[in-house]
Parts: C-alpha cells; structure tokens; sequence
C-alpha cells in the first residue's frame, strides 16, 4: 500500500476522532470515555483552545488538508515531485507532530487527565508525518 493511502486513511480516520469530539462539545454531552478517568476535564480545560478556536476544529481542518493533500497525491503523483510541495507536507506534518506531543504534555502534566481519543488523534498525527518524513 501505497503511503497516500495509508495518509487518506488516516486522516479519514482522525477526522472522525476530531469531529465527534467537537459534536460531543457542541451538544454540551459528555464524552464517554472507556479507558481514561476523565475526557471531559481534558476537552474543557483552559488549554481546550488555542487562538480562540477549539483544539478538535483544529484538528478537523488539519485532517481534511492532509486529506485532499493525499487525494491530489493519488490522482496526480508527480505533485509530490515538486520541492515545494513535499517541503510544505513535510512542514505541516512535523509541525501538527509537535503541537500534538505539545497537548500530551499538558494532559499528563497540567490537566493530570488523559483523553483517549485526544491520544489517538496524537497518535495519527504522529504516524502521518513518520509516513510523510520516511
């Protein structure tokens, strides 16, 4: 399989994870979390948002770019041909990768809480830039 592949597949994957944590919030729902203590002290903390705007939007705007990014590859691989765009998917993806080891940091150290779909959605962004980078 093909990396774009496993790239498509991922960011459908941590779009899903993204949205329905940004549907839960949205709704005023609590988000049922099956193997941490407390998602909700994670998703309503002060460090929820970051510019005004709620961590899982960030991360359904990064997983649908990283989407079409994967889809443009697909259908016209010589893009990835081009310096400037392997260079700007080699730059969104390292910095996603750091933001969201920047997020586990403050669930471990400042909430004291972890969110295992915050964890998972860390853990696909993290593989698709050890895709992308590789």
């Amino acid at each position: 399989m093909h990396y774009h592949q496993v790239t498509l597949i991922l960011s459908l994957i941590g779009f899903a994870i993204a949205f329905h944590i940004w549907y839960t919030k949205t709704r005023n729902e609590k988000l049922v979390c099956y193997i941490g203590k407390d998602c909700n002290a994670v998703i309503e903390s002060e460090h929820s948002e970051h510019f005004g705007v709620e961590n899982a939007t960030w991360g359904m705007i990064y997983f649908i770019g990283i989407f079409i990014i994967s889809v443009i590859s697909l259908l016209w691989p010589e893009t990835m041909m081009l310096s400037f765009f392997l260079t700007s998917h080699l730059i969104i993806t390292g910095a996603a990768a750091l933001v969201s080891l920047y997020l586990l940091v403050l669930q471990a150290f400042v909430v004291k809480h972890f969110c295992e779909y915050c964890l998972a959605s860390t853990a696909i962004i993290i593989a698709i830039f050890l895709f992308m980078a590789i």
